[in-house]
Formats: C-alpha cells, structure tokens, sequence
C-alpha cells in the first residue's frame, strides 16, 4: 500500500522519518536513563482501569498532547486518532463524527448521531432525531480543550452501558478535577497567522484552582477566548476573510469532600460560537478544481451560524465498602442557529431565479439522570448494576422566504415558503433503562464479561402549523411513536497471555431510536410519518499490551459491523428532506497503534488502519446500491507521531514534535444520486517545538506546514455543478505562552 499524494506525500513522510531520526541523535543532550511509558488510566467501562487492561477498543489523547500541537477544535486532532474521522459542515460545532465508517450522508441533520460525546459521565447532545428537530446528527460540542484533561475516544457501539446512539462509539471529554489541597492559577495565550488571512488569530485564557477548606472544599474555574480572521473571501457578498470567528466560554467546579469516602462536585460549563460565514469553497462538480480561487466562495447571502451550550453537571461518589455508588446528574441546554443560501434550487417555480436565506434555529433542553453502584475492582467477580433516565425537549424556528435579485420580497403568496416554530413543549424524547454488567476471573489470566440494557424510549410532537406555500394552513398534526423497548448485550473474553499483554473476543450491540419529524405526515411536503430505529452487531477480537520492558503499547483489533434499518436523510422528488430507514449495510476492517519509548527522550507513535464499510441492499431513498461504499468511509487511514522532551538544564525542558496524517479519498453520498461528489485525500504535516521552564511554557506549532489542498466536508448542495466544500485550515504558525503562578 502507498500512503501519500504525490511529491508532497512523499515529503511528509520524509519530514517525519528524518525528524524522528534527528531527534534521536540530537548533538549537545545527554543521554537518558530507559523510561517505560507512563501507564494511562480511562473510565470507559465506568470504573477506573489501565487503558491496555479494557478488553475493548480506546484510545486517549492527552492534555498536553492538544496544548503541543495548538489543537482548539476536533478537526485538529481526530486525525491523530485510529478509526476516527470528523466530517466538518463549515463551522466549530457543525460536525459529523465518524467511527470505524458508519454514516450515510455528508450531511445527517434529520438524524441522530452515530457517535455520543460526554463530558464526564454526562452525554451532551439530542439522543433522537426527528420530532422537533433537534439535529442531533449535524451539532456537536466542540469544546474547547483548555481545561481538559484527556479524551478518550471508543470504538464499537456501547450500547449496554451508554445507551441510545452509542451505535459507532463514545467521544469523551474528561475535565480536569478540583483539587483539594494544591493552589494553583495559571494564565495563557496565543497568536497565531494563517496564510491566506488578511489577520491574525489570537486566544487568552484563564484557569485557578483554590482549596477553600484544605482536604475538603476546593473551586476550580477557567475562562477562555479565541478569536479568528478569517481566509475564505465571498465575492457574492464582496467581503474578505468572510469566516472570521470567535469562541468563548468558562468553567466552574465545586468539589467537596466531607469524609474519605463521599465525594461531591458539582459544574456548570458554558461555550459561545460566532461565525460570519461558513468556511467552504465552490468546486468544479467536473474536476474538483476552484471555481473563484483556492479560498473564495460566492454565495448571495452570509451563511452566519452561531451556538450557545450550557451543561450543568453533579456527580457524588459515596464509597459503602463492598461497593461505590455513583450519581450523575446533568442539565444541558443548546441553541444553534443557521442560515443556508439557498438560491440555487427553484422552490417558487413560477420564479426559479429568486434568492432564498434559510435560517433556522434548533434549541434542546436535556436532562439524564444515571445512578450506579460498582464494586471494587480485582475481586473474583465485578459487577455493576444502575439506572438510567433522561428526557429532551427540542425546538425548532424556520424562516424560509424568497426574495428578488434586487432584495424585495416577492410578491404573495410566493413570498413566505415555510415560516413557524416546534416549540419544546409539544415535542419530546423519554429514555429509561436498567443495566448490569458483570466480570468473572476464571484463573489469574482468563475471564469472561457480560453486560446487558434494557430500556425504553418514545418520541412524541406536533407541527403547530407552518405558514407558506409549503404550510399546512396552520393546522396542528400530531405524532406520537408508542414506546419502543430495547434491550442491548454485550459479551466478551478476555486471557492475559503475559503480565501486561492480552487477546480478548469481544461482541457487542448498539441502536438508534426511531420517531418522526416535524414536518413528517406533512401530504404537501411528501413526507412519511415516521421511521423506524436501527440497530447493529459488533463482532471484535483484540490484542493489546506493553512489551519491551513498558516501553513499546500496542494496540491491534479486527472488526466486522452488521448494521440493518440503516437511518438515513432522505431528500424526496420535491426536494424536502427527512429522516427515514435503508435495508443493511457492513463495516469491517483492522486497526493497529503502537507507540515505542526511546532511551533518549524520543517517543514514536503512530497507526494504520483498513476499513471495508458498504451497503449489503439497495437504499433507494437516497440512491444507494448494493456495494456502495457508505459515505466518509476512508479505506486507508495512517498518522505517524515523533515527540522529544530533554532536560536541558535543571530548570529548562527542550520539547519538540511532529506529526504526518493521511485519509484516503472518500465520496459524499452514495452514487446512485448521480452526484456522489468525492473528496479527495489527505496528507498533512504539523510540528511543534518549545521550552518548558518549569512554570513557564513556551510552543511554537505549526499546523498543515505543507499547505496542502484538501477537504474536510462539504456544505448543503444548491448549485450542484458548483458544490460547497470544505477545505482544511491553510499553514498556519502560532505561538502559545502559559504560565503558572
């Protein structure tokens, strides 16, 4: 296999091989005592365990790997990830997060999500798609990762213990804890240039954290901003660096503990995005190449988006002796806001030129409550048993008017196409669920797991009435899915066959609801009622472990991925779309990781990973045949790390590093809509280097050194022979300074 695009791929490799090996005879550094890679702990299973003892597939990225390679957002390191694939819609929070293959579209804004994303032990994000149009397939909370500890990042579904739509995996961000006896405050910023900008991008943030009563009572805050230029000129609109954006947001902890074995902490977190205009570009459909310029778009309107998150969180841990009960509670509410330029489809056919704004807004209030009690780990058997609820009541507004070249309304009645409000209080999802897992140590090296769920869940909502040509008079129409009972399972094996290495088998099941949309029943729009829930099989087997004294982790896993009712976004013959179900499809494929700790500071990472993921039936609704290759599946994926820290002084650390990624090219949609629009590969380096002074630290990174020209997503199709698309972020320099007090 050849990883690369040409000449630049080639120079990426090369770049990384030759920096790895530099590093490894840097001149003037002594050379070091062997080192054994730092053990790194997870909560995946929900329980505190080493990463290479979790008999299922996980990766982390750490803190200090994000503040080394300048990462603000998941595109910056997702790519670093095995399996992991983010399909960008043009803005921070627009994201399709793609495990291990499975999607369907460029764009699943009808649908629920594939992957869930936690912060802690609390999911963020609509469970269900449809009734009231939460999107839960296209929003995501791209957090910003200042206050971040690590991310931990699942494979496979996990439905036992997570629930509805961990069908592709779980994204998780773990916060940094209050601590209860250190005192710290810490202050950084950045500044960064990217080519193609006629600015600069800079960040400043904050955090403290202050034992108010030592060993009991502690408070943990952070508060950040970051701000960019923009490099995407709109000649429709006649403005440069159009996507100029900026984000903010802050943190605040309380944790208490009144004995050593009860624990409280409660968090409130809170993030804004604005930006002027989608980050996406016109391609010829024919050839892929710029129809204005490497970074112009023509749109008639600003394609504007903004989104405000507020995640209230209380977790309390009370350790009872033969067990730990742990209570989580969370209260999430998320507003997004869009508009679409979309002038391009002839809506008001008695004037197929008109211009056309979309702007929609979604809003969502969740709330979950799980509560579980876990036992001590290393025990003959671990067990686990709780209980889960939550509730979501999303919202949607639409203004969808069409307007002449000059900007005057048309004239009546073509002037309104569909213009009303879901409000949150007719629409709603109900969860609940029971679960256990359990462990059984046979021998000292061989043990075998279970788990399994049982829940419920119901979609209800009413379309209070859209006025338009495409209303319904404004007549209430209500649907309602009865409850759905779901019960997922998950089994595996597990046999240590030396002290720190193991295979496991590992088979496990997830699925998605099903409901309706807010539109859906609508006979004008052609729209059925409602659709029905997916569902899939994971079947795994895994080796994992260290070997060479601690110093080399390795990670292999095979997969195969049977998935049937497959969601989709279906878009009818009068161009309305929404969710509805295909036959089957599969995914299978290998992914290997290793990382190797040299004697002299250097560490050497990297993955590859080969992923078969395709339709087994006709999906007619959205033009899928059997065989197709399911949309932002890359066959081929490859990242090869270097990273080097050396003592230069006893108060001064050298730290440097690269990075090379590759993704193989992938299609958009599936082929059978005659325009799959493909999307080509990917062959990016970055590289960092700095100087760490003990409460000083200084990088200067470098993303995309070789300004390569490839694409991330694309945005709503209008002008199909012209497709918006999405390119990744040009070279960019930045300088980032934290200091600790």
């Amino acid at each position: 296999m050849t990883f690369g695009t040409g000449g630049r791929g080639r120079r990426a490799v090369w770049l990384a091989s030759a920096l790895a090996g530099a590093l490894a005879v840097l001149p003037g550094v002594a050379a070091a005592q062997s080192e054994a890679l730092q053990e790194v702990v997870v909560t995946a299973q929900k329980r505190s365990e080493k990463v290479t003892e979790v008999p299922l597939s996980v990766s982390v990225v750490q803190g200090e790997a994000l503040a080394n390679k300048g990462a603000t957002s998941l595109t910056d390191f997702a790519a670093y990830v095995p399996g992991l694939s983010v399909s960008n819609n043009g803005a921070p929070g627009i994201n399709g997060i793609v495990i291990r293959g499975l999607a369907t579209s460029y764009n699943n804004s009808f649908n629920a999500p594939l992957v869930v994303t936690y912060i802690d032990d609390v999911p963020t994000g609509a469970s269900a798609g449809g009734f009231g149009g939460a999107r839960g397939g296209t929003y995501s909370l791209d957090l910003m990762p200042y206050d971040v500890g690590e991310i931990e990042v699942l494979r496979g579904p996990q439905g036992t213990l997570y629930g509805a739509a961990a069908m592709g995996g779980i994204l998780k961000y773990t916060l940094k804890r209050p601590s209860l006896t250190d005192t710290e405050f810490r202050v950084g910023g950045d500044l960064a240039k990217v080519k193609a900008s006629g600015g600069g991008d800079w960040g400043l943030r904050a955090s403290a954290n202050v034992p108010i009563l030592q060993d009991k009572l502690a408070l943990r805050a952070s508060l950040y901003r970051k701000e960019t230029a923009g490099y995407i000129d709109n000649i429709g609109i006649g403005k440069k660096d159009a996507n100029a954006s900026k984000t903010y947001g802050g943190r605040v902890s309380l944790l208490f503990a009144p004995t050593d074995k009860l624990d409280i902490e409660a968090t409130a977190l809170i993030q804004s995005i604005r930006t002027d205009d989608n980050t996406a570009v016109n391609l010829f459909a024919s050839n892929n190449e710029p129809v204005y310029g490497r970074y112009t778009r023509s749109t008639n309107y600003a394609e504007a988006y903004k989104q405000d998150a507020q995640t209230f969180m209380l977790k309390v841990n009370w350790d009872l002796d033969f067990a730990t009960l742990t209570s989580s509670t969370g209260y999430a509410e998320a507003s997004n806001t869009l508009t679409l330029d979309l002038s391009g489809i002839a809506y008001v056919p008695s004037v197929p030129t008109a211009h056309i704004p979309y702007t929609f807004r979604t809003d969502l209030e969740k709330f979950t409550q799980e509560v579980r009690l876990t036992s001590p780990s290393g025990g003959k058997v671990d067990w686990m048993v709780g209980a889960f609820y939550t509730t979501e009541d999303p919202s949607e507004f639409d203004d969808f008017r069409a307007y002449t070249a000059a900007g005057a309304p048309l004239a009546p009645p073509n002037d309104i196409l569909l213009l009303g409000v879901t409000p949150g209080s007719q629409n709603k999802y109900t969860e609940w669920a029971l679960f256990a897992n359990g462990t059984y140590k046979l021998t000292e090296r061989l043990d075998f797991s279970a788990g399994i769920r049982y829940g419920e869940n119901r979609s209800k909502g009413c379309d209070p009435g859209f006025i338009g040509i495409y209303g319904n008079g404004g007549l209430y129409q209500c649907q309602q899915r009865p409850w759905d009972g779901v019960t997922t399972w998950m089994v595996n094996a597990r046999y240590r066959f030396m002290p720190d290495s193991m295979i496991y088998a590992r088979v496990a099941t997830g699925y998605r609801p099903g409901g309706g949309c807010d539109t859906c029943g609508n006979p004008l729009l052609g729209v059925p009622a409602t659709y029905k829930p997916d569902r899939l099989t994971n079947y795994e087997l895994g080796v994992k472990g260290l070997l060479l004294d601690r110093r080399l982790q390795f990670d292999v896993a095979a997969f195969y991925i049977a998935w049937d009712d497959i969601q989709l976004r279906v878009t009818n013959a009068n161009g309305f779309s929404y969710p509805g179900n295909g036959e089957t499809a599969v995914s299978k494929g290998i992914e290997a990781s290793a990382a190797y700790a040299l004697d002299n500071g250097l560490r050497i990472g990297g993955y590859v990973t080969y992923t078969d993921a395709k339709l087994t039936a006709d999906a007619t609704g959205v033009g899928g045949r059997d065989g197709d290759r399911l949309p932002f599946s890359s066959k081929w994926a490859a990242a090869l790390t270097a990273d080097y820290s050396r003592e230069l002084s006893g108060a001064i650390t050298l730290l440097a590093g690269a990075g090379y990624h590759y993704k193989d090219g992938v299609v958009s949609q599936f082929r059978g809509t005659g325009q799959p629009f493909p999307i080509a590969s990917q062959s990016v380096v970055d590289a960092y280097a700095g100087l760490d002074f003990g409460r000083t630290q200084a990088r200067l990174y470098v993303k995309n050194l070789f300004n390569e020209r490839a694409y991330t997503g694309l945005t709503f199709l209008t002008d199909r022979t012209r497709p918006l698309f999405i390119p990744i972020q040009p070279v960019t320099v930045g300088l980032s300074i934290d200091h600790t007090f």
